[in-house]
């Protein structure tokens, strides 16, 4: 009898155990999928604004603290402003805005790189279809233009003898690449997701 009450309360842990297990599983599972597919969200957010993160570098009125900045990491670049403008001094405010400054020009720096990494990607692979996305993430996000989206992908349609959905098909399979290329080995989570 005592053996019995042991089996079915080992049998009713091993339930709740295994339960507990999926379920935790399925957390982590989704949690995986937010992250890829905020990576995906902010790729896209980033070529949406890339215009305008580029005027606002080009035409930023503050000079940096230093001009060599190219050669150096991001956190010694945000060290130096902080050493000049640290805590106490009158220019908190201003810091703030230099910061945000910084950091949207260290980030178009890496965007730009990535472009061009895409770009000689396309290049190199030979194929049409490459070219084609190309031409489409340059000209819905990278190429200045006062057209709005849906007028570039219209002209875009009409140049590849395509349907408009097509053409922002081939911007999510752009967007895709362009995420593994900025986030890294993280971004590829994204392109395998998709596929």
């Amino acid at each position: 009898m005592m053996f019995r009450r042991l089996l079915v309360k080992q049998q009713k842990l091993n339930f709740i155990i295994y339960g507990l297990y999926n379920k935790i599983q399925l957390e982590a599972k989704k949690a995986k999928a937010e992250a890829v597919s905020k990576k995906l969200y902010n790729t896209r957010l980033l070529l949406q604004n890339y215009r305008l993160f580029k005027q606002y570098v080009e035409n930023a009125v503050f000079d940096l603290v230093r001009l060599d900045e190219e050669q150096e990491t991001p956190l010694e670049i945000l060290d130096a402003m902080w050493q000049s403008y640290g805590p106490g001094k009158s220019e908190i405010a201003v810091e703030s805005i230099k910061m945000s400054m910084t950091r949207t020009k260290i980030i178009m720096a890496h965007v730009d790189e990535m472009i061009g990494l895409y770009e000689a990607y396309c290049y190199r692979s030979g194929k049409d279809e490459n070219m084609r996305r190309l031409d489409v993430l340059k000209s819905m996000y990278i190429t200045e233009t006062d057209k709005t989206a849906g007028e570039i992908a219209a002209d875009l349609a009409d140049k590849y003898y395509m349907d408009v959905r097509s053409i922002y098909r081939d911007v999510n399979a752009a967007i895709d690449v362009m995420t593994a290329l900025i986030f890294g080995i993280d971004g590829v989570q994204v392109k395998e997701k998709r596929k």
